[in-house]
């Protein structure tokens, strides 16, 4: 009883050590991506526009000069304010809808940004590479004609069922190695956490996975910055789905 007793305990504390391992690799990944970034943009001061402006004024000109690149598209654009908490849709300058932003959350390597250095980031839009989503792109509706005017009237009796049930939630890939992810929030009464967990899943699992290897191999930890907003659900779905899958993200702070 007692061998079992000493075994357990060495079990346990091979397990506390080896999330403690996982745990300050984890903290120490931003620290090399940092780095390495501010490594590819050295030559910074080189640049005239960045040493001719205050740093209270360079943002003002990063969020001016990303949003006339994306006016010259005739695609609709997504500007996501930080600031102001509020996202947008655009196309050519023009505001089509807004939302504001109920939650947000930032990695640590925005917040290590000078305003110098997100001025070499975004003073474009970013292309969206590729995305992940708990709804389809596109929605296809098959309607059959009715056969005669009773049928036809009978089906305008019948209002469609648009209430929705689980949160709409996707992850947007940017340049940079960047990601956005989105949450859609429904109200209260309608159950979230089942979907989100469901979605989130998978996700965790790379994460820790590829994180274990770089333990093991003693390679740097992987680390994608990450903005994760929480906006409307029925707002995430529009969205989602009147950006093109290759469309320009402005990200604004």
């Amino acid at each position: 009883m007692k061998a079992l007793k000493i075994s357990v305990l060495c079990l346990v504390v091979v397990i506390i050590a080896g999330l403690a391992v996982l745990l300050i690799a984890a903290m120490k990944a931003p620290g090399p991506f940092i780095e390495e970034f501010r490594a590819e943009t050295a030559k910074i001061g080189k640049n005239k526009v960045v040493l001719s402006y205050p740093e209270d004024l360079l943002l003002e000109r990063t969020s001016m000069d990303a949003r006339l690149a994306m006016s010259e598209d005739d695609s609709i654009g997504l500007r996501v304010n930080l600031a102001e908490k509020k996202i947008y849709l655009e196309i050519q300058g023009i505001v089509l809808h807004e939302t504001p932003i109920l939650d947000q959350k930032a990695s640590v390597f925005f917040k290590k940004l000078t305003p110098a250095e997100k001025y070499i980031l975004f003073h474009k839009p970013l292309n969206i590479n590729k995305d992940e989503s708990s709804i389809s792109k596109d929605v296809f509706n098959v309607v059959i004609a009715p056969k005669d005017s009773i049928e036809a009237q009978q089906r305008e009796e019948i209002l469609p069922d648009t209430s929705h049930t689980s949160p709409v939630t996707y992850r947007l890939y940017l340049d940079h190695g960047i990601r956005l992810q989105v949450y859609g929030q429904l109200p209260d009464s309608v159950p979230q956490f089942r979907d989100r967990f469901r979605f989130e899943y998978s996700d965790k699992y790379r994460f820790l996975k590829n994180l274990a290897q770089s333990v093991i191999k003693r390679t740097s930890a992987p680390y994608q910055p990450t903005i994760s907003i929480v906006i409307n659900s029925r707002d995430a779905e529009s969205i989602y789905r009147a950006v093109p899958k290759k469309g320009k993200v402005i990200l604004e702070f």
